[in-house]
């Protein structure tokens, strides 16, 4: 395997990185298959782009925003794209900002008026439908990524998560850079400043894997704590 541009992290780690992916992806196959079969349910929303975008904001800073924001349903209910489009611009920030902050989402009071400007910007492109054809009708993935990121508070990798959660075939050999996998990349030592170069060291631990990398960055997301525990006992991967 080539990692030579990846000094930091020895032979051994690596071996033990790839065979500790390998295995967690047998172990957790069901897992894995029910979240592909999950995310395929969520490209056919009718209101994907709104939906997705407020996962996104639930889950900034802390996933567990998701639950109050999202899993609840009477406060999910409350900022739906059909709900808020009947309230004025002002509205639609006070109502996001005091679900948010029941919802205990971390830095609700700054997150509610980027998320109506998201809002203002699906408007602005005709609606959520119109939205969710212009982005569906992009060629390739970094053209969506553009398209995602674009909207307030979406960088490169909420771009790439948004439509890994999907599925989507385009994203299924990227890698949604976040505190989890920034804790694996901490355990090897890891000093990597472009995101591009450190998605391509992940890639290419699934690769000589044998599996995705939606797979690996799954996984690595749910069973973090199996990957560290591995690399700090390297003799029993």
């Amino acid at each position: 395997m080539n990692f030579t541009t990846i000094a930091d992290a020895t032979d051994q780690q690596v071996k033990t990185l790839v065979a500790v992916a390998k295995n967690l992806r047998d172990k957790y196959k069901d897992e894995l298959e029910s979240k592909k079969e999950k995310g395929r349910s969520i490209l056919k929303r009718p209101d994907f782009l709104w939906y997705q975008l407020l996962v996104s904001y639930s889950t900034w800073g802390g996933a567990s925003g998701y639950d109050g924001m999202i899993k609840d349903e009477n406060r999910y209910q409350q900022i739906t794209y059909s709900e808020l489009i009947n309230l004025s611009n002002e509205g639609r920030v006070n109502r996001l900002r005091q679900i948010m902050k029941d919802a205990k989402v971390r830095y609700y009071k700054k997150k509610a008026p980027m998320l109506a400007r998201c809002f203002k910007k699906i408007e602005a492109m005709g609606g959520l439908g119109q939205a969710n054809a212009m982005l569906f009708n992009k060629k390739f993935a970094a053209e969506m990524e553009k398209f995602l990121d674009d909207f307030p508070g979406i960088g490169q990798k909420y771009a790439n998560n948004i439509m890994m959660d999907c599925y989507h075939p385009f994203f299924r050999e990227k890698m949604a850079l976040d505190s989890r996998i920034q804790s694996v990349s901490n355990e090897l030592g890891l000093n990597i400043k472009k995101y591009s170069d450190h998605e391509k060291f992940y890639l290419n631990i699934a690769k000589e894997a044998g599996i995705e990398g939606w797979e690996l960055d799954r996984l690595i997301f749910a069973h973090r704590d199996e990957f560290l525990n591995a690399l700090r006992s390297p003799a029993k991967p």
